[in-house]
């Protein structure tokens, strides 16, 4: 699998002291990093234009310091993720937290240990390319469950969906364990880093490197979260993937409407909100592919009616005798009377071809039907449309 490591590193160093351009180049290329110099700001706005992995800033430049050049590194988006450690000799509390205030991920006193300053060097880095592996994972996931979605609205892919999800699910796993694993090594590599730099703390009066301990093992627990997350989702991939036989069988209804939700959580995340009543003992005897078809329909119809930042999704169970009532309520722009008659029609749509097949609707009423069931479009005295599904209950035990 491909990787965003670079074979040799590059870091931009930039002061205006040649002495101490060639101090930290000595330090660094032993440990195999590629080097860039600066002699000034202006000229590390140029150099900074290559994509070092890294920057190592001097603060007191003539013309332009090094707080100037790195609010402007961090304005212009090609060069705004690169992080920036400063290194200086001014110990004024304010002259650090301005720095790290601007943007900088760390500040080293001059003189400064070139022990220190390897390992803060290499922690930056490697944490950095872990941030770019897991950004590169979580849109590609994103991708393909937004891709996987709208190949849920054509009939002839329901008979596919049980292999597809497999291989999805196979594919989405193997870079998901790469990332949780190298998490395990940075893990193992700070229980070596992390006692050099504390060797430093009793020497720092400021505490920042105590700050920067703590902050590390912060964004160690949000890549594993973020880890667990996709992780969440590849078992929702699996569970489609194990249900995609023809056999009917008991299930849980709202374990069927959380795995609609997970696979259309990419367009659900932009502001609309959720509320979700379906208690834990109905169940229903059903072919688990073809009814969460029925959710993800009704719910991918839903999130195209309402508004991003306003928009409310109601999805209300209730066992009645024999019976459980479901309604799916939104607050979007509603249905006219005029052509309420013809939404379970195929090949009916008001989306436009762009949009809509005009098959989705038509899909979930033969769904429902095949269960026994029956769907229809109610009226509402609220803004925005209303289904009522009906299925024959079935005791979850």
């Amino acid at each position: 699998m491909e990787t965003s490591i670079p074979v040799y590193p590059t870091i931009l160093i930039v002061d205006d002291v040649p002495i101490n351009l060639k101090v930290v180049r000595a330090h660094l290329e032993p440990s195999g990093y590629k080097v860039l110099e600066a002699g000034s700001g202006q000229e590390a706005l140029i150099q900074a234009e290559q994509r070092p992995d890294l920057i190592l800033m001097d603060i007191m430049m003539p013309d332009m310091d090094g707080m100037e050049t790195c609010r402007r590194l961090k304005a212009n988006p090609h060069t705004a993720e690169i992080p920036v450690i400063f290194l200086s000799a001014l110990t004024d509390p304010e002259s650090r937290t301005g720095a790290l205030a601007i943007g900088g991920v760390d500040f080293i006193i001059k003189p400064f240990d070139e022990e220190e300053l390897i390992a803060r060097v290499k922690i930056h880095l490697t944490l950095r390319y872990q941030k770019i592996q897991l950004e590169k994972y979580a849109a590609e996931l994103e991708q393909m469950v937004e891709d996987r979605t709208r190949q849920l609205i054509h009939a002839d892919r329901l008979a596919t969906l049980g292999t597809f999800s497999a291989g999805m699910a196979h594919e989405i796993n193997n870079p998901n364990t790469f990332i949780a694993g190298n998490i395990q090594v940075l893990q193992l590599f700070w229980k070596t880093a992390g006692p050099i730099l504390k060797k430093h703390i009793a020497e720092d009066s400021t505490g920042r490197l105590i700050n920067t301990v703590n902050e590390i093992e912060d964004i160690f627990d949000d890549m594993l979260e973020g880890s667990r997350r996709i992780t969440s989702i590849v078992n929702s991939l699996k569970t489609y993937a194990r249900q995609g036989g023809v056999n009917k069988e008991t299930i849980q209804l709202l374990s069927i409407i959380d795995d609609a939700l997970k696979l259309l959580q990419h367009r659900l995340k932009k502001g609309i909100s959720i509320h979700l009543d379906v208690p834990l003992a109905l169940s229903v005897f059903c072919d688990y592919q073809s009814l969460s078809q029925v959710f993800v329909n009704l719910l991918n119809n839903a999130i195209d009616a309402v508004d991003e930042q306003t928009g409310k999704i109601d999805i209300i169970a209730k066992g009645i005798n024999d019976k459980i009532h479901i309604r799916i309520q939104d607050n979007g722009s509603g249905i006219p009377e005029t052509i309420a008659d013809n939404i379970f029609d195929p090949f009916f749509t008001t989306k436009g071809k762009a949009r809509g097949t005009g098959l989705g609707l038509s899909i979930v009423k033969g769904i429902v039907e095949k269960h026994n069931g029956s769907i229809s479009l109610v009226p509402t005295t609220k803004k925005g449309a209303s289904f009522l599904i009906i299925l024959p209950f079935t005791t979850h035990k």
